[in-house]
């Protein structure tokens, strides 16, 4: 009976580390696909940095541009940005939805940015993936029921 209970653990263990892998590998490819799309089809416009603002990343420009309708967004860049108040950008939005847009240069500079990277997400997936071999497998990997 112990050696069933203590498989039944391992194997829900491994499940959540597969799917806890899985779930964020998803979320960070679906991030990469916006922003190659946004990439590929986004419509540029010229924006002007309106302030500084503090975010949890940092402090980061925010813009506003006027798009090919005559409709305001506005777009906060990353906290590496080395933009100004006052300096004009260039951005890419989608023009279907507005909340879609950024700063140009942020756009190429993302692809090794790990929270945004397909890489990173898949690194973190295949190590969820062997501690999930590792726990179903490991003879020193041992629950006391």
């Amino acid at each position: 009976m112990k050696k069933i209970i203590n498989l039944g653990i391992r194997v829900a263990i491994a499940l959540i580390y597969i799917y806890g892998g899985f779930i964020f590998f998803k979320i960070n490819y679906n991030d990469h696909q916006k922003i190659e799309t946004l990439k590929a089809s986004g419509i540029s416009a010229e924006a002007v940095v309106k302030e500084m603002k503090m975010t949890d990343d940092g402090i980061c420009p925010y813009a506003e541009f006027v798009t090919v309708s005559n409709h305001t967004g506005n777009v906060t860049g990353n906290s590496n940005s080395s933009y100004n108040v006052g300096d004009v950008v260039m951005v890419k939005y989608n023009p279907e939805n507005l909340d879609e847009a950024a700063i140009e240069s942020d756009l190429n500079s993302n692809t090794f940015n790990f929270n945004k990277s397909v890489f990173g997400s898949a690194l973190f997936c295949a190590i969820c993936f062997l501690v999930a071999v590792f726990t179903l497998f490991s003879k020193k990997f041992r629950f006391q029921v």
